[in-house]
């Protein structure tokens, strides 16, 4: 929160997204008991040493449908693995996406997204517009009782419009199809969305944590700099206003290529970029993230979760962190963090040992 100030903080505050490697440790059965439940996952962060925010992200409320409109979901067992169904269905026609379960990297892939012709927009607005949004703060209220300063509790959104239709509604492929051949369906969608966002924020405005988390996960592969300035820049400007008016602070999710968009995100008025990460697993060498961003953003990230992985070389990890640390004063405004999490392979050990080196730092 000092760093989100603006204040200088006793030592570099240093966070790790553990939800990706404790939930697989969950599946596999290998997670000990006292790390179980809420408070056995703030015991896991003490052990470690560092805070966390995966798994304490969350929308304070419930989310269901009306107008006739049902979801269902459905799970199978195929030759190619498990297979997850969800399927709406609507008066006006129906919807629906498959996941992909991968035994390998114990997550899910979406192998058909659920809008794919302007009919599938049609149905779509339908669903939006019989949405029922209603506040729900006992979750949040918990989190912040159990973590307490181990525990970054923040609020979730929903993806902005176009992160949404990338990643959640169309796809990559089929959202940029969908501009060329029916440029005015996703307008429309797109504006819709906006306006009926204002009943998330009307909540969120009210929540028990000052943290909002945009997850819109941007890279610059997929989103370039036009797309970012016509689709993303004015919705940021327009959600960080109402944030700041709250005395709350904001940050976007940026786990991917950052040097075509990172230059422009100081523009949105947006308090943190986090999960930056750095070359070579990025396209930005740690020294040239500060230069691009602008001196006034904080900046969340630095250490790839990949380098947390039994498959890089401790050494690798141990030469990025020790230059982390000499750069410091030239960051400036900096969360030192995993970005973005500790992957199934991941080594405990070697977040312990970070952790050990910034305490070292905050003893100088």
């Amino acid at each position: 929160m000092a760093v989100l100030r603006g204040e200088k903080p006793d030592s570099p505050p240093w966070f790790v997204d553990l939800i990706y490697w404790y939930e697989t440790e969950k599946i596999r059965g290998t997670l000990p008991e006292k790390y179980m439940g809420l408070e056995g996952y703030r015991r896991l962060c003490e052990d470690l040493g560092c805070g966390t925010y995966g798994g304490l992200i969350s929308f304070p409320g419930t989310v269901n449908y009306s107008g006739g409109v049902a979801v269902r979901y459905f799970e199978d067992k195929t030759d190619g693995g498990r297979l997850k169904r969800t399927v709406y269905e609507t008066p006006v026609g129906e919807l629906s996406s498959v996941e992909r379960f991968s035994e390998v990297s114990y997550s899910w892939r979406t192998v058909k997204y659920p809008v794919e012709s302007e009919k599938d927009f049609k149905v779509y607005r339908y669903i939006l517009r019989n949405l029922d949004v209603k506040p729900d703060y006992s979750l949040q209220e918990k989190q912040v009782k159990v973590m307490g300063g181990w525990g970054a509790v923040s609020s979730l959104p929903l993806r902005i419009p176009f992160a949404r239709l990338l990643i959640e509604a169309c796809g990559v492929a089929n959202t940029y199809k969908a501009m060329l051949k029916m440029r005015d369906e996703v307008e429309e969608t797109l504006q819709l969305m906006e306006d009926l966002d204002d009943r998330f924020y009307e909540i969120i405005l009210d929540s028990p944590t000052p943290l909002v988390c945009f997850g819109d996960n941007i890279s610059s592969e997929l989103v370039s700099p036009p797309i970012f300035r016509k689709y993303y820049a004015p919705y940021y400007k327009r959600r960080f206003s109402q944030l700041h008016s709250k005395g709350m602070y904001g940050y976007i999710h940026i786990d991917g290529a950052l040097r075509g968009v990172l230059p422009l995100v100081d523009e949105t008025g947006t308090d943190c970029v986090e999960s930056v990460t750095p070359a070579p697993v990025g396209d930005v060498p740690i020294e040239g993230l500060r230069k691009l961003a602008g001196q006034r953003i904080a900046l969340w990230g630095g250490v790839p979760g990949a380098y947390l992985s039994v498959v890089y070389p401790f050494e690798t990890l141990k030469s990025l962190v020790n230059r982390i640390v000499e750069l410091l004063p030239e960051l400036g405004r900096f969360i030192l963090g995993s970005a973005d999490q500790l992957p199934p392979n991941g080594d405990p050990e070697r977040v312990k040992w970070i952790s050990e080196e910034v305490e070292k730092i905050g003893r100088r």
